[in-house]
């Protein structure tokens, strides 16, 4: 497709992949409506198993959590979707914590920044976002899970978000996106596999040395219900937050709400 960015490296980039079994095979795209929607059709209908991934230069219709839009213009940045089968028993919202875990390892392994999640699932870095990350699962005809990861990398930032960021900005000079993908599936293979081994207590420990918002005063945004604000005190094995109000706990689950810091603030500036 005439201009794109899909270099002859992007197309045969699963050649360079060091994973076991993660992005093998990896189908390149100029462009779809969304990475999320194509593998899933392509799981439905026989064409895609455990381990299968997409990467997209661009998106016509890319998604973010809670319905809104995400911002996919061709050429610099990283729109991509990975299918996993778990096992039956073992599906739950904890594998949206295994996502954001690999996101981070990638991006600190890879620039050195200091990269971290926003629950429930937004990658940041000095309290901006540089990463959304969208997870959809199901059980028919087999328990299922698909990942879309969308990175800013060094392409145009949506002039309509003023928390974003891209990753060449943040460190001050130009990344290349075929590395830094190949990073993220070993980071993911990486990070699924831990979790297999060693269970939800690993993704737990894991998710909480890396994250923006444990500890903090954050205000609970839901839709039809007045804010209300805690302290944000731990994380639960299916992904829920647990706030403190006085001496009262209360649990949040991610597919309802969205959170800010009780000052306004997208994230903690630095840590």
């Amino acid at each position: 497709m005439a201009g794109t960015g899909v270099s002859p490296r992007m197309r045969l980039i699963e050649q360079e992949l060091e994973t076991q079994w993660l992005g093998r095979p990896t189908t390149i795209l100029a462009e779809v409506d969304s990475t999320n929607r194509w593998l899933k059709r392509q799981f439905m209908t026989g064409w895609a198993a455990h381990g299968a991934a997409v990467w997209s230069d661009a998106q016509t219709e890319g998604r973010g959590r809670l319905g809104r839009a995400w911002y996919s213009p061709a050429g610099a940045n990283i729109y991509t979707s990975i299918l996993l089968c778990p096992p039956r028993q073992r599906l739950s919202g904890v594998l949206s914590l295994v996502a954001g875990i690999a996101v981070v390892h990638a991006v600190r392994r890879h620039t050195g920044l200091d990269a971290r999640i926003k629950w429930p699932n937004d990658a940041v870095i000095a309290g901006r976002k540089f990463c959304g990350i969208l997870v959809e699962a199901g059980v028919e005809p087999e328990p299922w899970v698909i990942i879309g990861v969308g990175v800013n990398v060094g392409g145009p930032i949506n002039p309509a978000f003023a928390h974003a960021v891209s990753l060449a900005e943040a460190l001050g000079g130009h990344l290349v996106r075929e590395d830094l993908w190949l990073d993220l599936m070993q980071s993911l293979e990486e990070a699924y596999d831990q979790w297999l081994n060693h269970g939800d207590q690993w993704v737990i420990q894991a998710w909480t040395s890396v994250n923006a918002t444990l500890g903090q005063r954050v205000r609970v945004n839901r839709p039809g219900h007045d804010p209300w604000e805690g302290i944000a005190e731990r994380i639960d094995s299916d992904g829920g937050l647990w706030l403190r109000q006085g001496t009262r706990l209360k649990k949040v689950i991610a597919g309802e709400v969205s959170i800010r810091l009780a000052d306004g603030r997208y994230a903690p500036d630095s840590f």
